[in-house]
């Protein structure tokens, strides 16, 4: 488990924190539309294969450590597979971003790349020898899956039940908020006090009092913060299952 476990943290790095949010918003420009970060984008035909090869890449970075745990062959073999298929995987969430919800194909091309992961785990054998460090890594893999993963998921959902609303970004306060309210609700979890976490929500509700007299910004504080709730539960369960 630990050798999935690590190739999966490779995948969070690389998917995720290696990927800025020009690149992302250029890569999923469609023809003719302008993706808010340059100009350049209208002339794509469905999606922008300039950024779409630049994530790719960046996303191969975390696996060339392979290249120290295994041989040169496998190392090179599953690198390849790995460029490939992040690819051609991206190209088609680009393709389908504009023609379904985007939260719908933001966890089916996760679940396409675990299983990519699981298929070269399967075909090279990769053993990280990393036994003794488990623990660390699945630190390292709650961690990573908390902050940015979530925080995208979360605007996702949001912009697919409210289109016009405007997207947030990474470090906007409303996002920052979310990422300590997960990280606070897995360490309650962990230490088995769940009554703080209703504590840290009501705390929250009251500091929005104001906010919430608004219709629009109460359903989407309601839907953010639950989905954020569900989300850190659900990172814990499986946190606890590895």
């Amino acid at each position: 488990m630990e050798n999935y476990l690590i190739l999966l943290i490779f995948h969070l790095i690389g998917d995720f924190y290696l990927q800025t949010t020009k690149v992302a918003r250029c890569k999923n420009a469609a023809k003719g539309e302008l993706c808010g970060e340059c100009q350049k984008c209208k002339n794509n035909i469905w999606f922008n294969g300039e950024y779409l090869l630049m994530h790719s890449v960046l996303y191969i970075v975390p696996f060339l450590v392979l290249y120290f745990v295994a041989g040169w062959k496998s190392a090179t073999g599953a690198i390849a597979i790995l460029l490939a298929t992040h690819i051609l995987i991206d190209a088609t969430a680009c393709y389908f971003n504009k023609k379904m919800k985007q939260t719908v194909v933001f966890i089916i091309d996760q679940m396409l790349h675990m299983g990519v992961l699981c298929i070269i785990l399967h075909i090279f054998g990769f053993n990280c020898d990393a036994g003794r460090y488990y623990e660390a890594l699945k630190i390292v893999f709650l961690s990573l899956a908390l902050i940015m993963p979530c925080s995208i998921m979360i605007n996702k959902l949001i912009q697919d039940i409210y289109p016009n609303s405007n997207e947030t970004g990474m470090f906007d306060v409303g996002s920052m908020i979310g990422v300590m309210e997960r990280i606070l609700t897995v360490v309650f979890a962990c230490l088995g006090n769940f009554s703080a976490i209703a504590i840290i929500i009501t705390i929250k509700t009251w500091a929005r009092t104001n906010d919430l007299k608004e219709a629009e910004f109460r359903n989407k504080y309601l839907l953010g913060t639950l989905t954020s709730l569900v989300l850190a539960l659900l990172i814990f369960i499986i946190y606890n299952e590895l």
